[in-house]
């Protein structure tokens, strides 16, 4: 093996005497490379380099696994001497079968219905679970558990809310919080990144011509279109730092060239009168503003109606009172924050990893974002001590 990796390069030193290539009275080394035997060795040398950082990983990974599978076993990690003391909020967007999830242009924002129920069935052995609303005032008036408190949340108001979290909630018997963007509702309109995310795709399942225009329009806009792991989460994330007009222009023209009329049945939003059926469950509904704009970006009549507005809608619309508030994509400031506090919510939410000691403030929560890959073992199957590691704090990057 090592005989053969040697031979892959072939050095020819030549003395002084020699028509050469090496002049030692002059201190100066050079080395002839017998380049076609290089090159003609590139795919072994690639392949062997793959395997070298497959095999890495895998050690990588393992490690990982025992080290949480450890920490597990000494209770380091456990739930009721990490989280004691502390309001943890978990947070779920959608929750699709495993065939819909792989035309879903955001895979990672989905759990099935299956590891939904793996992940409550956690999170009801360690923690006292409950909804937003419900635990932030346990939590603020010190209430004594058992077991330390946890809220459920989900983002975005999706139609699979409602058809596959909502009867895995009852059949664990617990309340969750579900945040609402209010304008997208009301329209029956999916929310910005969910249209460029279909159109994209549409246009990368295109034989012909489909990723060259859509190299034109990104370009248009001052967009990198280079190849990434995951082309619509790197579109995505880069058009998130464009203007809001800009953004919305490009959401326009990737639908207009892409042909997307309709998107799947699944993709839609809830109705009204379905989340008033979640709040007869017993479900808290929040806001998740009017627009799911990005609340920084807001002048302070926009964030007024962003914050304020949705919240009497909501009102309106169900009958009751609306409490939480989220904030799109996790963006606030000192800013956005006061203009929630006197809009009348008692608490806000952002997407900071992390929970929330004596200390933090009501109006930018911490939440720990539930992503089913992330608390996988090599064979899979979920961890239990994977999810204990990674909420524990002590899992490097996080918390």
């Amino acid at each position: 093996m090592f005989e053969t990796k040697l031979n892959l390069l072939h050095f020819q030193f030549f003395s002084s005497s020699q028509t050469g290539l090496c002049y030692r009275n002059k201190g100066v080394l050079r080395l002839d490379v017998q380049l076609e035997t290089v090159l003609s060795s590139l795919p072994v040398i690639l392949l062997t380099a793959t395997q070298i950082m497959h095999s890495f990983m895998s050690v990588k990974t393992s490690i990982r696994n025992n080290f949480a599978q450890l920490l597990f076993q000494m209770k380091l990690t456990a739930p009721e001497r990490r989280g004691y003391g502390c309001l943890s909020i978990a947070t779920f967007h959608r929750v699709l079968p495993k065939a819909e999830r792989k035309s879903y242009p955001f895979p990672g924002l989905v759990v099935t219905p299956e590891e939904l129920d793996i992940f409550l069935t956690y999170f009801t052995k360690y923690f006292d679970c409950g909804t937003l609303a419900t635990q932030h005032n346990r939590f603020l008036r010190n209430d004594i558990s058992t077991h330390p408190l946890l809220a459920l949340t989900f983002d975005d108001g999706q139609y699979d809310n409602f058809t596959n979290a909502r009867p895995v909630l009852a059949r664990h018997n617990v309340k969750a919080s579900f945040f609402v963007p209010v304008s997208a509702v009301e329209k029956q309109e999916l929310l910005w990144h969910d249209q460029l995310g279909f159109a994209v795709l549409r246009l990368l399942d295109q034989a012909e011509g489909g990723r060259d225009q859509l190299k034109v329009i990104l370009s248009g806009l001052g967009l990198s279109a280079s190849s990434s792991h995951n082309m619509i989460n790197h579109i995505a994330r880069a058009a998130k730092n464009l203007t809001l007009e800009a953004r919305l222009k490009l959401v326009e023209m990737l639908i207009d060239v892409s042909g997307m009329i309709h998107a799947p049945e699944y993709a839609r939003l809830m109705t009204f009168d379905e989340i008033s059926k979640l709040a007869k469950d017993g479900h808290e509904i929040g806001s998740h503003s009017m627009t799911h704009c990005l609340m920084t970006e807001c002048d302070d009549s926009a964030l007024a109606y962003e914050v304020t507005h949705s919240r009497q809608v909501l009102q309106e619309r169900l009958g009751i009172t609306i409490e939480t508030f989220c904030y799109p994509n996790g963006n606030s400031d000192a800013r956005t924050a006061n203009a929630v506090a006197q809009a009348g919510y008692r608490r806000a939410v952002s997407t900071t990893w992390g929970c929330n000691g004596k200390n933090s403030d009501s109006f930018i929560l911490r939440r720990y974002d539930m992503t089913a890959k992330r608390v996988q073992d090599s064979n899979g199957k979920f961890s239990p001590a994977l999810l204990a590691l990674r909420m524990s704090g002590f899992y490097p990057g996080l918390g």
